[in-house]
Order: C-alpha cells, then sequence, then structure tokens
C-alpha cells in the first residue's frame, strides 16, 4: 500500500478548514467524496511512495521535523484537477521554506524509498489541500458558489509532519507524525 509523507495544520486552521467541509457536505454535490469521507487530516503531501523502510523512514522524519521550523501558510486560492471526477483544492502560497523542507524531503527520500511518486518530485509537484474528491461536473459551480462565499485567504501554520498509509484513496493508519519545531 502506498504511503504519503504529509504535513498538517494547526488545530484553528482545521476548524475553519472542517467549517468549509460541512458547507461542501450541506450543498450535496452528488457522489462527491469530501477528504474527512476517506478518514484524512487536512494536509500538503510532499510525497507519496508505493513501499518503505518504516523504521528508516521514521528516522528520517524526526530529524528533519527537528531541523524544521513550523511554517506559516496561506491557502490563498482555489483549484481543481480536472477530470471525469474532479479533485477540488485550496493552494498555499508557496515560499521558500515551503519549498526547502519539500526539497529537504526529496533530498533524503532514496535512505528508505525506491518508489517516490514522480507527480511530487521537485519540479512537478503542486501543493494543495484537498477538500472533495470524485465531484461530478454538475457540482463544480455549486462548489465554487459555496467556497467563494467564505473568507480568503486562511491562515493558519504547518506544525506537524506525519505518515499516512491509504489504500484506494482512503487512510488505513497513521504510521507516524512529529511536531516541528
Amino acid at each position: 500500500m502506498p504511503f504519503a509523507i504529509e504535513l498538517f495544520f494547526d488545530p484553528g486552521c482545521e476548524t475553519r478548514l472542517r467549517r468549509l467541509i460541512k458547507g461542501l457536505r450541506d450543498t450535496q454535490l452528488g457522489g462527491t467524496v469530501l477528504i474527512e469521507d476517506v478518514k484524512a487530516r487536512f494536509h500538503i503531501t510532499l510525497a507519496v511512495c508505493d513501499h518503505v523502510n518504516e523504521p528508516v523512514m521514521r528516522k528520517v522524519l524526526g530529524e528533519i521535523a527537528q531541523a524544521t521550523h513550523s511554517l506559516p501558510v496561506i491557502l490563498s486560492s482555489l483549484g481543481m484537477f480536472p477530470a471525469a471526477e474532479t479533485v477540488l483544492f485550496l493552494a498555499p502560497v508557496v515560499d521558500p521554506e515551503l519549498l526547502e523542507v519539500h526539497r529537504a524531503l526529496h533530498a533524503r527520500l532514496s535512505e528508505f524509498t525506491e518508489s517516490p511518486w514522480k507527480l511530487y518530485r521537485p519540479g512537478r509537484w503542486v501543493p494543495h489541500c484537498t477538500l472533495a474528491l470524485k465531484l461530478p461536473r454538475e457540482g463544480v459551480q455549486k462548489a465554487l458558489d459555496l467556497l467563494m462565499e467564505n473568507t480568503f485567504p486562511i491562515t493558519g501554520e504547518l506544525i506537524d509532519i506525519g505518515v499516512s498509509e491509504f489504500e484506494a484513496g482512503a487512510v488505513k493508519r497513521y504510521v507516524c507524525d512529529f511536531p516541528l519545531i
């Protein structure tokens, strides 16, 4: 099963994001899967790998966490990965600190995996906080209308780095979680 290495938001930011999800749920977007439906915490994914050496991964992530300050984050725009079943997300302002954490992790991936997903590599990565998956075409405008009624930007901090193991798009377990300094 794949593993996602993620940055997690502070509780205040999570509360605002939960309100957005409640609004999307109340809007009834016809078959849409919301991020909470797949048992996922709100996050920004740094890397995804098919197979990992868990003890070494824990060691590396602990070291990265001990060398990384919590990161201010500004979720300032809405985005979509368009397809028959669109993914709807909030995009953070990409600043040098976020890029450095991403780069630092990718510089050490080979210590615990041989199978990182190419879409998350530096130069190809689209940092985002997923809100909805499998959003049908007819639900896109309703979702955008709702989200545009909310106050942006959403500000907060990225305070933890951790790993979730997932299967068929749903979190099966959280492997580890380390607070940033």
